[in-house]
């Protein structure tokens, strides 16, 4: 499955990702830029609904973006079964306004048989990093979904 599954998310490069069970990634609609074994880079447009008062890309967004994309490059892995989060760790550092766009890089440091430890760097459209957050994630044992391309 490692292989195939690789393959299949660098079909899908230059697309707006759609193509998972997670509700949460398809409300995000971002673009998936790059893909290599354990790291991704998206591009995700910051729409109104994801701001907070002042129109800066809400906190609680920058969180669903590292947690979504953690969670992508390690599925791009192709482990058997499901890795879920157990902590994220998240580092504010700036915000974007609302309608530019940010990207998000996530990079697995290191995949273990039980835990699994992932990074996500968003950064603005000046290149200056708005967060950095790490996440662990564990082992369900509960067999992974299969990617289907549409």
């Amino acid at each position: 499955m490692k292989h195939h599954l690789l393959l299949e998310l660098k079909k899908l490069e230059g697309q707006v990702f759609s193509n998972t069970n997670s509700m949460a990634g398809k409300w995000l609609n971002y673009t998936l830029v790059s893909v290599e074994s354990g790291i991704v880079e998206a591009s995700i447009p910051v729409r109104p609904e994801m701001t907070n008062p002042n129109g800066m890309l809400h906190g609680g967004m920058i969180s669903m973006i590292s947690d979504e994309l953690c969670g992508l490059a390690f599925y791009s892995l192709g482990y058997p079964t499901y890795y879920t989060t157990v902590n994220l760790i998240i580092d504010y550092l700036y915000s974007a306004p609302v309608h530019t766009t940010v990207t998000a890089k996530a990079n697995v440091i290191r995949s273990g048989k039980r835990i699994a430890n992932i990074e996500c760097v968003i950064y603005d459209e000046e290149n200056r990093i708005i967060s950095r957050a790490t996440s662990n994630l564990v082992n369900t044992d509960k067999e992974v979904f299969e990617l289907r391309i549409s």
